[in-house]
């Protein structure tokens, strides 16, 4: 379905102590929130034959707080706090048969079963420096309450219970060394838990994003579990940094979701219904590396790669949802005392043949863009900017937003554009 009507209200308020005694630094507060009205329909599809209208009235909040304190010990620094955040989303879709046996009737689907999520935590996190070392010591204890105000029969009969509460514990340690004048690494180990979503949770046959697969979400879900390790390296030089992280993960009670032959989508035209569960053990690894280096003539360059490897260990295949090798190279200018400002980026994204087809996803293949744009400046508040996104009108689309699963049909993603905009600086 399309987006047709958005009503959005937002509230952000913040309050700062700076108290600077011995021990005590500051202490600030955060309150928030954003309440959203949505209209979702499929009336501006072209479907032939037409079979059903359908529509979706959805209510989403979100809010809470934070309080934090920052307190000096000597050479060492603690950061405590403790935050609240509430979710919530309601809303019903209502289908309208235009052919078929049903044709004439009129159903209602409790899409999102008034489901809310309760966050509770307390933090901590402790800097300890000296002249060629430092360490960072944090943790967070989480306490989740889930529960669904308004169930549906159809998603009691599956799972009996939809409330759990659950606690959420998460460590880590990280050490970061200078190894000389212009270079210094870092060892980061963490054990991070977390539970899952709304949607991973309580969906109740409805689709989200653009997978046309009914979702069913999934209140007995265990806490997903990271262990991960980072190494980090750095070098700075007057005119050339460099910047790599390679990780490895071991994750446990991953969150993820198959397509389940077993349970029958609401609508015709749905290939099928997505059930939310857990995979036992999970592998990730990867790197992401970036080099930035000024160049004659007022120039600059900066290329960057990202890579990750991700495998399902309990059924020894590809993990679903994993962006391919993805490369990125940037070349800027500065002219006229810095005020015209020229830039060209090109992306090439390999082909991605690591798919997982109990997920569903198929293969994408490797696209390569070409961006450009200019900017000038015209006073210190006043500043335009024009250029041409993917220049040479590249057709592709990306793998986490690829083709309508279920369908030979891909999902582009746009083609050559324009843009110009002028900008100024209250």
């Amino acid at each position: 379905m399309d987006l047709r009507e958005d009503d959005t209200w937002m509230f952000n308020a913040r309050h700062d102590i700076q108290i600077n005694r011995n021990n005590l630094q500051s202490w600030n507060t955060t309150v928030y929130g954003s309440f959203v009205d949505q209209l979702m329909d499929n009336l501006l599809k072209p479907l032939d034959p037409r079979m059903i209208n359908a529509q979706t009235y959805a209510q989403t909040s979100n809010y809470g707080g934070r309080t934090e304190s920052i307190w000096q010990f000597g050479p060492g620094k603690l950061y405590t706090g403790a935050d609240l955040r509430v979710e919530s989303a309601q809303g019903t879709r209502t289908r309208e048969f235009l052919m078929g046996p049903n044709a004439g009737k009129i159903m209602e689907d409790n899409a999102w079963q008034d489901g809310r999520i309760s966050k509770t935590g307390l933090f901590g996190e402790y800097h300890l420096g000296a002249s060629w070392l430092n360490y960072v010591f944090s943790g967070r204890l989480e306490f989740n309450h889930a529960d669904i105000r308004d169930p549906s029969d159809e998603f009691t009969e599956i799972y009996d219970d939809s409330q759990v509460s659950q606690i959420n514990p998460s460590l880590s340690v990280g050490v970061l060394m200078a190894l000389g004048a212009q270079t210094s690494g870092g060892v980061w180990v963490g054990r991070a838990q977390r539970s899952g979503s709304l949607t991973e949770r309580f969906i109740n046959y409805f689709p989200v994003g653009q997978d046309p697969y009914e979702m069913l979400g999934n209140p007995q879900l265990d806490p997903e579990k990271n262990n991960q390790i980072d190494l980090t390296f750095e070098l700075k030089k007057p005119n050339t940094a460099v910047n790599f992280d390679v990780f490895v993960s071991y994750l446990q009670e991953y969150i993820s979701s198959v397509i389940d032959t077993t349970l029958s989508p609401r609508l015709p035209m749905s290939p099928g219904v997505r059930r939310f569960i857990n995979i036992d053990e999970a592998f990730k690894t990867g790197f992401e590396v970036s080099w930035t280096q000024q160049l004659p003539l007022g120039l600059q360059h900066q290329l960057g790669v990202a890579y990750t490897y991700a495998q399902d260990l309990q059924r020894d295949q590809p993990l679903p949802e994993t962006a391919p090798m993805d490369m990125r190279y940037t070349l800027t200018g500065s002219y006229v005392k810095h005020k015209l400002k020229p830039e060209a980026t090109l992306r090439y994204a390999m082909e991605q043949t690591r798919v997982s087809e109990e997920f569903g996803e198929t293969v994408t293949p490797s696209f390569a863009l070409l961006d450009v744009k200019v900017g000038y400046k015209l006073s210190d508040k006043l500043q335009v900017n024009a250029g041409v996104n993917n220049l040479f009108h590249e057709g592709y689309y990306e793998h986490l937003n690829r083709s309508v699963r279920g369908t030979d049909l891909p999902i582009y993603a746009p083609g050559r554009s324009a843009f110009a905009n002028i900008s100024y600086l209250f």
